[in-house]
């Protein structure tokens, strides 16, 4: 890898994530929070930190809300530099609800700013003006509203232009219109993986015949996350099922562990690792993150010991 490369996470739709923990939410009308702590997130940005987090520096370009443009930039630090474009409206909020008696979570979504073709056009410039020959670029979530159906098929196809790698984390109208791109790697959950193939894919065998379709059509590595059942990895001449044996703690929030996973994978793949160790990062990184309140932010210890228990078996 040139030494002067480096990795850009792309986040089109940012969010401002509370958490609250509550004991029993039962039928009560009035609760009080035992904790709470929010965080400036969305997909990207949670990968970012993942990155920032494994040791290597990261820059984040996207969109935000005017209003919420000071946290963003407060986010920053000395391994993780924002490049957000300010855009009218507020930051979408995501509101997780853990009960700590039930050990239930609920997430409340709620939708945030609309982006305009000017907006789309500057983030265009900035990635141009980033992005160079052996960079790693990662694109993830969802598309806001007035965003169109293939900006990040446009987005990415400026980076291989540039001869960057492209890895692409999304879904709906994203994904289907990012995979003519022919992204390096995508990250797909099984009912995603359905969707594209536009059938049930009930086992492993079905998984890694739907991913294989993809990578004719030019994507390089297919990792389809499982759940619990755990990983499917896809390349030309591999198929890999990977899963994690043993439990590490108590688990804080799931959210934010794919993006996690994602993080794993592009330092990995920055570092030129092999194969096999890139998906033990990754799989160590996603699961991590299970007992970090903030999204993306692993502990390296625990990350290092997960990856010792990382069994794989070839499909």
């Amino acid at each position: 890898m040139n030494v002067t490369a480096k990795m850009i996470t792309v986040t089109v739709n940012t969010a401002i994530d509370l958490f609250l923990e509550v004991e029993g939410m039962g039928r009560r009308d009035n609760l009080i929070a035992n904790s709470s702590a929010e965080f400036v997130c969305g997909k990207g940005i949670n990968v970012a930190r993942t990155i920032e987090s494994l040791g290597h520096p990261v820059l984040c370009l996207g969109f935000a809300g005017k209003q919420s443009m000071p946290l963003f930039e407060a986010a920053a630090s000395r391994g993780l530099r924002t490049d957000l474009i300010a855009v009218e409206g507020k930051t979408r909020t995501n509101l997780t609800l853990l009960d700590t008696q039930a050990r239930r979570e609920t997430h409340i979504r709620t939708q945030g700013f609309s982006v305009t073709a000017e907006d789309c056009r500057k983030l265009a410039e900035k990635l141009d003006a980033s992005a160079a020959a052996g960079d790693i670029v990662i694109f993830s979530g969802s598309l806001p509203p007035g965003a169109p159906r293939d900006l990040y098929r446009s987005l990415m196809d400026r980076c291989r232009r540039r001869r960057a790698t492209v890895i692409l984390d999304t879904s709906g109208s994203g994904l289907h219109e990012g995979l003519k791109a022919e992204p390096y790697l995508i990250k797909p959950n099984r009912q995603e993986l359905e969707e594209i193939a536009g059938r049930a894919l009930p086992d492993d065998r079905a998984l890694v015949g739907a991913a294989r379709t993809l990578i004719d059509q030019g994507v390089t590595w297919v990792y389809v996350s499982c759940g619990e059942e755990g990983l499917v990895v896809v390349g030309r001449e591999t198929a890999i099922k990977a899963s994690v044996n043993g439990d590490f703690g108590r688990v804080v929030s799931t959210v934010g562990c794919g993006d996690a996973m994602v993080g794993g994978l592009a330092v990995a793949l920055f570092d030129g690792l092999d194969p096999a160790e890139t998906i033990r990062i990754g799989i160590a990184c996603g699961m991590a993150n299970l007992y970090s309140r903030e999204p993306g932010a692993i502990d390296r210890a625990s990350m290092a010991e997960i990856m010792n228990h990382v069994e794989t078996s070839p499909l």
